[in-house]
């Protein structure tokens, strides 16, 4: 593949595709799946752990009980055990080859590929010694290590260190768009071409690894990186590189392909070596159901070394996975048995017992079974028998694979890719999920989920989805919470610091979940960063505060309210809130009546109009101890003196009367607010008739001109005014009643969240013709709500 193919977007994965090019060049270029994110928090920050936990510890229970798919195949043939064979494509040749088990090597191709190892080895050790002092090294791990607090995002602005470069003298041109435009894919991929083709290791390198924390699902930039490293002879960068990607994408198959393959030539006199690194893919990638090619790279390498029981072991694995070739790799079993002796396949313990079943069923004496020699029938008849015992397997594989075959075939685009997705592939995903759900195979449920992030990893939908899963199992799954909690975690980081950090929910949700583990501080960082990434988000303050104030730390709490009130101050919408929650805290928890004051005097300032201030400051002084009987009276003259409208000073007039009738000493101020508040009622009641005459009057000059076409439409228009008239008169008449104001309710948004119980139960009868008052009752401590 050119270079200038790796432009376009986040490029397919080849493990999509229904041929088996193993390991081509041209199947590798693949933006391809994903588990793990790297950059981000610190190991101290996030507890400790790897940055794929997530994958990690589904890995750890692997113990393929998957199913099969189906759908037929060539088996591929052999690689050939030279320097190129790690990205050498398929030839023509690849159709008719040969299945693995009965591949071989012939003597002059195995001691030349055995001289090759040693020379590669050497040339290697030494090329690594030499580099290893020449430039700045890669990190190893895929987290940030710095002992810095500051949490790493896709979100921050990109400042790379080499901008000028001798080697590069266009560097600082090709950086520049990307630094402008960080989500401009297409300026990073001509900056990552750029830099490629040139011999300036340590601006390649940053740009790669600025790229990749971006966008770490890309799997052709990894593999692109990877062969950067091996062409420049660092062989030890190079195998960095390959444990970052593998890191982040456990789930890409090629990139897994790809790696194998290096250590096939670069590591082929560490037999053990090699063999535990396809271990680990198989145990990692294994369940994923296009990793037919890792499985057959992993038997055709066991058959290079004629070990036909490590290949029979393999079998056996396989055969209880999902993988879309299933129907293949159970013929392919099939001639394994077959064709060889079924002692060089199985352990001594299944052969010994498979002999002795033949010889009950035979009824032949099985004193000396182990000096019997076994006729051709005989073995034949263990060859049956192994097939039988598998049969089970490759049964149930089946039919679990046909209950999901709709699914994975609705699955059009499996790897990454920076473009949306259609919405029937994401309908299809959803679908798929909730059906995995619902059959409770966890081991299954976590491996999709994980498949499905990586195709839809922009969509924040399906990270909400997998989180609150996660939280359900971690809420009723005593035992597995510290398992849950690490996949919970990764997903959280996953989300909010790379793929979909502008949605705002998913932080809120790990800072709760880091909150319920006991994390305080680290609830506290991750509110950090949703301030660094949405700093005007409305509920931001609130969960800061309440943080705090949870954690029994209420200077700080103070702190908070006082930043934000004065970051407030320029958008007067949550300036008043939140002076009214700090007034509250201020009054009810620390009991500073005084500090109280000065949040709601300060914002008054600022929204002189605003009733609920008001409210708020009577509140604090109506319950000091002794009662502030002046400064209550002086709260509710400043309200009634203020700018609010009139129905508004109308309540306040009512709470007046109210509150001297319970605890005034003087008749005459009583008398004097009375009088007040019934010249208010009687101007707002003016004003109300005023403006229903006023309606009413368009009501009959819109029925006046409206064309009628009988008589009897005539009839129903006068009866309609008739009625209209009357009610206006009737609900107009006589004296203005106090009645109307007895529900002085509670601020609208406030009541029903604190349960500040509304002003009400003054029945106060209408006012006679010289407008008199009836009997009060007691004025209950806490019938002071806000009002509207």
């Amino acid at each position: 593949m050119e270079d200038n193919d790796y432009s376009f977007g986040a490029m397919e994965d080849s493990s999509s595709r229904v041929s088996y090019d193993q390991g081509s060049e041209e199947n590798g270029q693949g933006g391809d799946s994903s588990i793990v994110m790297e950059g981000g928090f610190s190991e101290s920050q996030l507890g400790g752990g790897d940055s794929n936990s997530g994958l990690g510890v589904i890995a750890a229970k692997a113990d393929f009980e998957w199913s099969a798919a189906r759908e037929t195949t060539e088996v591929k043939k052999e690689l050939n055990g030279n320097q190129d064979r790690e990205d050498s494509g398929e030839d023509d040749e690849s159709k008719n080859r040969k299945r693995p088990f009965i591949d071989e090597l012939g003597e002059e191709d195995s001691e030349s590929l055995t001289e090759k190892r040693v020379k590669t080895e050497v040339k290697d050790e030494t090329s690594m010694s030499n580099s290893e002092s020449a430039i700045e090294g890669i990190r190893e791990d895929v987290s940030d290590n710095e002992s810095t607090e500051a949490l790493w995002t896709a979100f921050d602005v990109i400042k790379p260190r080499i901008m000028k470069s001798e080697q590069l003298p266009d560097l600082e041109k090709f950086w520049r768009p990307v630094i402008e435009s960080p989500k401009d894919f297409q300026a990073w991929t001509s900056l990552l071409q750029y830099v490629d083709h040139e011999n300036d290791v340590a601006a390649a390198r940053e740009a790669y690894d600025s790229f990749l924390r971006r966008y770490p699902y890309c799997y052709g930039y990894w593999k692109k990186w990877a062969d950067y490293e091996k062409k420049k002879a660092m062989k030890k960068d190079c195998e960095k590189v390959f444990e970052r990607g593998l890191a982040a994408i456990p789930l890409s198959v090629d990139l897994w392909l790809h790696y194998l393959n290096y250590c096939r030539v670069h590591h082929a006199a560490n037999e053990t070596f090699v063999r535990e690194q396809f271990e680990r893919a198989m145990t990692v990638c294994g369940l994923e159901f296009r990793s037919d090619r890792l499985w057959e790279l992993y038997i055709n390498w066991e058959v290079e070394r004629d070990d036909l029981r490590r290949v029979f072991q393999i079998y056996d694995k396989l055969l209880a996975v999902p993988t879309q070739f299933h129907t293949t790799h159970w013929d392919n079993f099939q001639d394994l048995v077959n064709q060889n002796d079924p002692k060089e396949l199985l352990t001594l313990e299944e052969y010994e017992e498979l002999k002795l079943e033949i010889f009950t069923e035979r009824k032949i004496s099985t004193e000396a079974v182990a000096d019997i020699k076994l006729t051709e029938e005989e073995i034949q008849a263990i060859r049956k028998k192994t097939k039988e015992r598998r049969q089970v397997f490759h049964s149930k594989t089946e039919k679990d694979i046909t209950d999901r075959w709709a699914f994975e075939e609705g699955i059009k685009r499996p790897y990454f890719h920076v473009k949306p997705l259609e919405r029937g592939q994401l309908k299809n995903w959803k679908s798929y999920l909730e059906f995995e759900i619902e059959q409770g195979d966890q081991l299954r449920i976590d491996t999709l989920f994980e498949r499905c992030l990586i195709a839809c990893a922009l969509y924040d939908d399906y990270w909400l989805m997998y989180a609150q899963h996660l939280e359900s199992r971690w809420n009723d799954e005593l035992d597995n919470r510290p398992q849950i909690e690490k996949q919970l975690r990764s997903v959280y980081r996953r989300a909010c610091t790379v793929h979909v950090y502008d949605k705002t929910t998913l932080y809120l949700m790990w800072s709760n979940f880091e909150e319920k583990t006991g994390h305080l501080h680290r609830a506290g960082l991750i509110l950090d960063l949703l301030e660094k990434v949405a700093p005007k988000f409305d509920s931001l303050a609130v969960r800061r505060v309440n943080l705090a104030r949870r954690q029994g730390d209420h200077e700080r709490v103070i702190a908070y309210y006082r930043k934000y009130i004065e970051s407030a101050k320029k958008d007067n919408g949550t300036l008043a809130p939140l002076s009214l929650r700090a007034s509250r805290f201020a009054a009810k928890v620390m009991d500073d009546e005084e500090l109280a004051e000065e949040f709601v005097e300060k914002a008054l300032e600022k929204e002189p109009r605003n009733a609920r201030l008001y409210i708020q400051l009577f509140d604090v002084r109506f319950q000091k101890k002794p009662l502030d009987f002046e400064g209550c009276v002086q709260a509710l003259n400043r309200a009634l003196k203020s700018k609010l409208d009139l129905e508004q000073r109308c309540r306040f007039a009512h709470r007046k009367v109210e509150f001297l009738e319970d605890f005034g000493m003087n008749v005459d101020d009583i008398s004097a607010a009375q009088d007040e508040y019934q010249k208010i009622a009687l101007k707002l009641q003016n004003d109300r008739q005023a403006k229903a005459a006023a309606q009413m009057a368009q009501q009959q000059a819109s029925a006046t001109n409206a064309p009628t076409d009988a008589s009897a439409g005539d009839d129903a228009t006068k009866t309609s005014k008739t009625e209209t008239s009357a009610t206006a008169t009737t609900t107009y008449t006589g004296a203005y009643d106090g009645a109307n104001y007895q529900g002085f309710q509670g601020q609208a948004g406030y009541q029903g969240q604190y349960q500040y119980p509304g002003w009400g139960g003054y029945q106060y009868p209408a006012a006679a013709a010289a407008g008199g008052w009836g009997q009060q009752g007691y004025y209950p401590q806490q019938g002071y709500g806000q009002p509207q």
